[in-house]
């Protein structure tokens, strides 16, 4: 049983490990700091007075989606005029590092 129990264990790290590495790759040139600035422009809409008015709710979201929403921006795979427009200035440094800031933020 003791060698059970040690064998789920490393599996359980292998995966959790690989995860952390993910989201790194994924973060790369992120910077909370940066991210906090920039969000300024995101609460102009996504506030709680926008999310009464179908604008959603970006604080606390997980960086991998919020990267895919604003890439689908981005490459107008999602419609919205006002969305497409701030995804389209956005850089990839900038978009990871609103992600990190977004998701660490409630």
């Amino acid at each position: 049983m003791k060698y059970k129990f040690n064998f789920f264990s490393i599996i359980i790290l292998i995966l959790f490990s690989n995860k952390i590495l993910a989201d790194e790759k994924v973060l790369a040139g992120a910077d909370f700091e940066y991210g906090q600035h920039l969000s300024g422009e995101c609460v102009t809409c996504h506030n709680s007075t926008g999310l009464g008015q179908g604008i959603p709710k970006i604080t606390g979201m997980k960086t991998a989606i919020f990267i895919k929403k604003i890439l689908a921006y981005k490459t107008k795979q999602k419609d919205n005029a006002v969305m497409q427009m701030v995804a389209d200035r956005l850089g990839e440094e900038e978009i990871n590092s609103l992600a990190l800031y977004l998701s660490k933020t409630k």
